[in-house]
């Protein structure tokens, strides 16, 4: 189920589905220990004699109060006239979940209602070994394994704590969790379990007819006892509606920092624009790791998640984070690229946000049985690339001066012999699709674009000599790349060539690299009939429409009627190519076009997934996916530069 809500504050993140259950739960760093992993804390209602979990029976909506991390969700449930309005977020500065809630009983007779709320707790990722208790001095549940720490409690509007609570033991001898003894409306009061374990607790309200009231929730994280309970003492002294307001008022301030003009833009676009940057911005750490997404539900599809800093997402959302103005985040993702490259200069496949490998498919034997790096050089080289264009934009010396050692000078090498010297082109490595291993054409711009930024980078140093070593290196490549991997014949360049020597003509959309990549101008003959045939043979020509990745692409695919499912990143290479070879703001009309069908294919809260159904438009994968926000970013603050200059 896609994640319709994300807030963080760089250590502590929880995400939403759309019936207000939190789903991911990640503490103490971005992605790392997801203590939920999709399994839902549910909110419940018991009121007549009747009771209901918040799910298909209710009407559901899930927003942002403007420009925030403040979430704005409802809830109703016209049989059981009650109506839920929440506000949800993660307090800034202290590692707190804060939850609003407001009940609206929508009859008109007194009422005794109850609000339930479940922890379905999997501490460190893992479903055993947990306890859950019972905590009086504090009237309080506390759920905790080794290092982490979790209370839970709450309060009404006239100070009326937890009504009543249950522990125990659930997904093991036939016993489903506490949330089922809650469905009678009563909980058992059992102090403490072990080992597989959840909670649920209560609130009552007593409720006048058509009235409202307030019932104030929250999640205390940290490492010992002691930490949650002074954690739970400062919300309470704090009072829980103030510390919203607090993160309320921070992150508008932080949002309006822009400095992308949205004026020229219709209210959707400008809206997804500021919620894009917020969306990537609550997948941050506070070390700099930038997470692909903070949605675990791909863990049902390959039990893998997306919770990983991929350097080449990474990357990308820096870019977006220093054309929108944020420049300190993109410095702390470059900060942890300093930390994590290897010795030889270059980036693994991807990282846990602890700069830790993560998982990774890539052999490191090819198919012949000779030995092969497990990476992606297009990671290596967009990381290096993306620093350059940060520098260009920041002119931080300084900073730079600190990285340039080992993030430049190292990776710079390392792609300069890592070269086929009879052809000139990169050594065999993963696609950017992380796939097939060869040498294709996405990841030679790439990394010939990277040579260029490592040239620059040695003239702003004086080193004179590395400049001009480089920039042959760079040079060479180019002509290359148009020599063995433009087929004249086709009159657009292939995806690649692999390692036997045979070559891949699939009309693949990372070929809009070759301009994307500034390699090659966007008007240039073998560009412009590049990216024609993309678009005729990948456009999906039904009323979902959207670019597909590449032809007969099968991962998540749906349907054989198409070339595979839309993909957002796809569709808006499609629209920065539109801006780039624009001469008038009429040729801007396409690009504009296409920022709206991203608009029109985000969820009610904003969300940018990684791809779409292409019978209904519903997301598909990750959702919400950083590269996709992204590259909307990116493709909204080049259309206002274009349309600025015309």
């Amino acid at each position: 189920m896609p994640r319709e809500i994300v807030l963080s504050n760089g250590r502590l993140s929880v995400a939403l589905d759309k019936y207000c259950n939190i789903r991911d739960f990640s503490y103490p760093e971005e992605g790392l220990e997801n203590h939920a992993s999709g399994h839902p804390f549910r909110i419940g209602v018991w009121v007549d004699g009747i009771f209901s979990w918040v799910r298909d029976e209710w009407e559901c909506s899930s927003t942002y109060l403007p420009d925030t991390l403040v979430s704005k969700c409802s809830a109703l449930n016209s049989k059981l006239k009650i109506e839920l309005k929440i506000n949800d977020t993660v307090y800034g500065f202290r590692d707190v979940l804060l939850r609003k809630i407001r009940v609206n009983n929508l009859s008109k007779v007194e009422r005794d209602v109850r609000i339930f709320f479940s922890h379905d707790f999997h501490i460190y990722g893992e479903g055993s070994g947990d306890t859950a208790f019972y905590e009086p001095a504090h009237k309080s549940i506390v759920h905790y394994k080794r290092c982490r720490y979790f209370l839970v409690n709450g309060l009404t509007k006239e100070n009326s704590g937890i009504y009543e609570f249950a522990t125990g033991q659930k997904e093991a001898f036939g016993k489903e969790g506490t949330w089922k003894d809650a469905e009678d409306g009563k909980l058992e009061r059992n102090p403490i379990a072990q080992g597989s374990v959840d909670s649920t607790i209560s609130f009552r309200l007593g409720m006048k007819p058509e009235s409202i009231e307030t019932i104030y929730y929250w999640i205390a994280c940290g490492e010992n006892m002691k930490a949650v309970k002074d954690l739970n003492d400062f919300v309470k002294r704090e009072k829980v509606e103030q510390l919203l307001l607090k993160t309320e008022d921070y992150w508008s301030a932080w949002t309006n920092r822009r400095s992308i003009d949205l004026s020229v833009f219709p209210k959707e676009i400008a809206s997804l624009v500021k919620r894009s940057l917020l969306t990537m911005r609550s997948h941050v750490g506070d070390n700099g790791a930038i997470i692909s997404s903070a949605d675990s539900d791909v863990l049902y599809f390959n039990r893998d998640t997306y919770a990983y800093v991929w350097p080449r997402d990474a990357s990308i959302c820096a870019i977006a984070f220093d054309i929108a103005g944020f420049h300190e985040i993109s410095r702390l993702f470059f900060g942890f690229c300093n930390k994590i490259i290897s010795d030889e200069g270059y980036f693994a496949h991807k990282y846990w946000s602890n700069g830790s490998p993560g998982s990774s498919w890539h052999a490191l034997i090819d198919e012949a049985g000779e030995q092969q790096l497990p990476i992606q050089v297009d990671e290596t080289s967009l990381v290096l690339w993306a620093l350059w264009k940060h520098f260009q934009k920041y002119q931080d010396i300084e900073f730079i001066s600190k990285v340039y050692p080992k993030l430049i000078v190292s990776t710079a090498d390392f792609l300069k012999n890592h070269i086929n010297q009879e052809t000139g082109l990169p050594k065999p490595s993963f696609d950017i699709w992380e796939e097939r291993a060869g040498t294709f054409t996405a990841t030679s711009v790439c990394v010939c674009a990277a040579l260029f930024a490592g040239a620059k980078f040695a003239e702003v140093f004086y080193d004179r000599k590395r400049q001009a070593e480089l920039t042959k290196v760079a040079n060479r490549m180019k002509e290359a790349i148009l020599e063995h991997l433009y087929d004249r014949n086709l009159k657009r360049f292939i995806r690649g060539i692999y390692p036997n020597g045979q070559r891949d003509t699939t009309v693949d959309s990372s070929l809009s690299f070759i301009f994307l990549s500034e390699t090659f101008g966007p008007k240039d003959n073998q560009i412009l009939e590049t990216m024609k045939t993309l678009e005729e043979t990948l456009w999906v020509n039904n009323s979902i429409g959207g670019m597909a990745r590449y032809k007969n692409d099968e991962y998540y695919r749906v349907s054989k009627n198409t070339q595979g499912n839309p993909w957002l990143i796809c569709t808006l290479w499609l629209a920065r190519w539109y801006i780039a070879k624009a001469t008038s703001k009429f040729d801007l009309k396409k690009a504009l076009d296409l920022l709206r069908w991203t608009a029109k294919n985000s969820s009610p809260s904003g969300m940018l997934a990684e791809q779409l159904d292409p019978n209904d438009g519903n997301p598909i994968s990750a959702s919400p996916l950083c590269w996709s926000h992204a590259e909307f970013v990116i493709a909204a603050s080049e259309y206002t530069e274009k349309f600025r200059k015309m």
